[in-house]
């Protein structure tokens, strides 16, 4: 009774379920006492306003009437019987309402009804629903005579609450309760074995089913073959579904989300077919699947049969399986059918349909109807959910549009979704693409407990914008926090080991995924692999390395070494490389005009012209080269030689002023060394777009500007010439950013080939450091690894306390920026601040050149 007692004290619900209070508005009415009080008070001063308005379903409020009429106590105990208690706690077990179970918990205690063994079982029930496991144990513990039902009603409420582990040890237990598991325990037991992957428990359970002849129980067979499905082994649940000795819809439907889970889209029609065949017909989650599976097979014909079949069945303007047709067309890329299916939905469409059309618009690149969409939406103040920011994010980053993605996040602070982690992690990406990493920084230390999903975009952030090193940095990080990296993680960080040219740290992160976490390398990750030898110039060490792959080398794992034989001009591995890229593909525009670029630079302008003349013979076609920036939320497209932009007079005569200001330069000697017209890259879509930036962007505002192709040799060395960025200043301060961006857009981590090494910061340093601007000189500085670059810069510019800021805010010190700050200090005669800068630095430790150098400045 102390227990109990302790039970019924308690006056708030401890843990936070979103079960715990289902109507609100039912709780507001009704005026029920939460504490342990009187009978008398519990049924007479309460005025009966809770079952005089509780649903006929209950079946008691006949008790409340009668105790109404007659105010005897004695009456209470012969009305109050065990079917009345029993509808009451299903009652608060449905809604979820603790309190008022806890009141009933004590009457039950007070008028001696607790030792009945089916009010014991519906306590642990509305306990277990509710949420409260240590209640449900206590009441539990203290039956007398524990029957199956009473286990099974604590084993569901270990599962529901993800207490698996307890619930493996009660159904070890159930020999000492004196009662042996039925269907519905083992029913249980399989859905935990699924939930935890568990195998080989789950085989367990199915000898146990066998053995005990419950296999014949259609909810324990469907149990069984839901288990398999989700440990994946499908071969198992196959062989399982063809022994059922009864199948009902909910077999035929597991068995088919299983294969289509596992893309075995074919089989999973096949399946549905024979269904059908055998007389059981779909429901609205069969046809959801069946659809989904329609639309991955990317067969039209199909689809639109199992459409009309949907039609005839009179299910294609529900929610659930209306979305799904939306969805199927989406992935078949008919979007006008699409679009018919939302409208045909009328009022039954959700968020759940708008967010899943789109998904299709942007998926289906379309990213500026997919704003305009939005834009609509929210001139109508439609409600907006994370999937709906996320997907809007998603158009935003195809485009990409950095002022879109600004104004989009404003929308999002507005319907305080800027802590959700699914939007911070696309607000990421969407940055990122934009080429903003500090904006994508700060929306990452924004998050208060980011997850892999979020440590895995701003890492793939900094590797895609030219910060290898705070990429690997930020992995190391995520490690210590104990986070697990997925595939994506080991991708992005070993695609900055090779831009960063750390090969032994890259090998070391490769053999880690592999002997550490247990991840088997895909195809993306040997192609890196590849990539950071080629980059390197080991080109041999590349070549051995695609021979001794465990798995059949791909076209997209020889191009990285096609693109560093181009990089190191290996004309003899390049030919061979290629023959087994064209093997692969033959239609593969990049080898050609690879392979002619090549000879042309060889001399052999024969052999260079034949490869122009096989792409015409083969029909096969180079896409053109697109470059586009946006200027006053409008989006600017430029190709080679294009002359359709209004301001093209503009643009072309700033051209040609820039083009005069360089001849004599490096980038002159370079272009004419490469032996090709001078009118066949002057006027390529990235110069042209530099060009309008300049004529329309006001001074100080970074020049962002993207590419669908990687960057040509000659626009490359027209990007780092010194007197361009000199001329540019101050429009371009951060012109560094045009090169990383255009070698970056619309291209995966080994796309952005046969560029060298970008010295562009050095550039941009000097020019910053000529022209007078000394602070953006710093900020350039402190992407830089240059001992003797830092040294210099921080000792001409004199500009020690905008220099520390710029210190101070730096992601990554390291012992070359400190030496370079505490040469500054020294050579400014106040040493002892240098001191207090040695000492600040707990993980940086200073070296010979530190101490020497703050010793000359005494």
């Amino acid at each position: 009774m102390a227990s109990i007692s302790k039970i019924c004290s308690y006056k708030s619900f401890p843990l936070s379920f979103p079960w715990s209070r289902k109507d609100q508005a039912l709780h507001q009415r009704f005026s029920f006492p939460v504490t342990c009080a009187s009978s008398e008070q519990i049924l007479f001063e309460n005025k009966c306003l809770v079952f005089a308005q509780m649903p006929e379903r209950v079946g008691v409020s006949t008790y409340y009437r009668e105790t109404k009429e007659r105010e005897n106590g004695d009456l209470a105990r012969n009305l109050l019987d065990n079917r009345h208690l029993i509808s009451v706690l299903k009652f608060c077990a449905a809604e979820g309402w603790l309190e008022l179970g806890r009141s009933y918990h004590a009457l039950i205690a007070k008028i001696g009804l607790d030792a009945d063994g089916f009010i014991g079982t519906s306590l642990i029930d509305m306990y277990a629903k509710c949420g409260d496991m240590d209640s449900a144990e206590v009441v539990f513990n203290q039956i007398r005579r524990l029957d199956v039902a009473s286990c099974n009603c604590l084993i569901s409420g270990y599962a529901s609450c993800g207490l698996f582990h307890e619930a493996f040890r009660l159904f070890m237990k159930y020999d000492t309760f004196g009662s042996k598991p039925n269907p519905y325990t083992y029913s249980a037991m399989l859905a935990i074995s699924g939930s935890l992957s568990a195998i080989g428990e789950g085989k367990q359970l199915h000898a146990q089913v066998l053995k005990m002849q419950y296999l014949s129980e259609t909810p324990v067979s469907n149990a069984l073959l839901t288990m398999y499905r989700k440990c994946g082994a499908m071969d198992d649940a196959e062989a399982l579904f063809k022994h059922l000795p009864r199948r009902n819809i909910i077999s035929w439907t597991a068995i088919i989300n299983g294969l289509y889970q596992h893309q075995d889209f074919e089989k999973a029609m096949m399946l549905f077919c024979l269904m059908r065949e055998s007389g059981i017909e779909p429901n609205e989650y069969t046809f959801t699947i069946v659809l989904a599976s329609c639309g991955s097979m990317r067969n039209l014909d199909h689809s639109r049969s199992l459409h009309a079949l949907v039609v005839k069945k009179g299910m294609a303007l529900s929610e659930f399986v209306g979305t799904a047709i939306i969805d199927m067309y989406s992935e078949l890329g008919e979007m006008d059918d699409a679009k018919k299916q939302f409208k045909g939905m009328g009022a039954l469409a959700s968020k759940v349909s708008r967010n899943a059309l789109t998904k299709g618009v942007v998926q289906n690149e379309k990213a500026n109807e997919a704003l305009d969409a939005f834009g609509e939406m929210v001139r109508k103040d439609s409600a907006c959910d994370e999937f709906t920011f996320s997907i809007i994010l998603k158009a935003c980053a195809s485009l990409p549009s950095f002022t879109s993605c600004q104004q989009i996040h404003a929308r999002i602070v507005k319907a305080n979704f800027d802590t959700n982690l699914q939007v911070g992690s696309s607000l990421i990406e969407a940055y990122a693409k934009c080429g903003s990493v500090e904006d994508a920084e700060q929306v990452f230390c924004q998050i208060s407990a980011p997850d892999v999903v979020s440590w895995n975009s701003m890492i793939k952030a900094y590797s895609q914008n030219g910060n290898p090193g705070r990429a690997i940095s930020l992995f190391r990080r995520m490690i210590d926090k104990g986070f697990r990296p997925t595939p994506s993680t080991f991708l992005a960080v070993l695609s900055a080991c090779s831009h960063s040219g750390k090969i032994q740290e890259g090998q070391e992160i490769f053999q880690s995924m592999v002997s550490g976490f247990g991840i088997s390398p895909e195809e993306a990750h040997y192609s890196c692999m590849v990539d950071l030898l080629g980059r390197s110039g080991q080109l041999e060490k590349a070549l051995d390395c695609i021979k001794s792959l465990p798995i059949k080398p791909t076209a997209s794992i020889w191009r990285p070494l096609l693109a560093a034989c181009r990089c190191h001009n290996n004309l003899q591995m390049a030919e061979f490389v290629a023959k087994h890229i064209l093997a692969m593909d033959p239609n593969d525009a990049t080898v050609y005009v690879t392979l002619s670029n090549m000879y042309a630079e060889a001399g052999q302008l024969v052999n260079a012209e034949n490869q122009r003349k096989l792409m015409k013979l083969k029909d096969v076609r180079k896409e053109p080269g697109c470059s586009w920036i946006e200027v006053n939320n409008k989006i600017h497209k430029f190709f080679a030689w294009d002359r359709t932009h209004p301001e093209s007079a503009k643009i072309y005569n700033k051209l040609l002023q820039l083009i005069m200001q360089i001849k004599g330069t490096a980038y002159a000697t370079k272009a004419n060394s490469l032996q090709l017209k001078e009118d066949s890259c002057i006027y390529h879509s990235e110069k042209l777009a530099v060009c309008f930036a300049l004529i329309s962007l006001p001074a100080g505002k970074p020049v962002r500007i993207f590419k669908n192709l990687r960057v040509c040799n000659d626009c490359h060395m027209f990007m780092k010439d010194e007197s361009i960025t000199i001329a540019s200043l101050p429009a371009l301060l951060q012109f560094i950013q045009v090169e990383m961006l255009l070698s970056r857009s619309k291209s995966s981590h080994l796309s952005d080939q046969i560029l060298p090494a970008c010295d562009g910061p050095a550039y941009c340093q000097r020019a910053c450091f000529q022209s007078g601007y000394y602070e953006e000189a710093i900020i350039f500085l402190s992407e830089m690894r240059s001992r003797s670059s830092l040294g210099d810069m921080y000792t001409k510019c004199k500009q020690v306390g905008n220099a520390r800021k710029v210190f101070d805010s730096m992601f990554e010190k390291d012992l070359v920026a400190l030496n370079a700050f505490v040469s500054v200090y020294a050579q400014k005669g106040t040493v002892e601040e240098g001191f207090c800068l040695v000492e600040e630095m707990v993980r940086v430790k200073p070296d010979v050149f530190t101490w020497n150098t703050l010793i000359a400045g005494v």
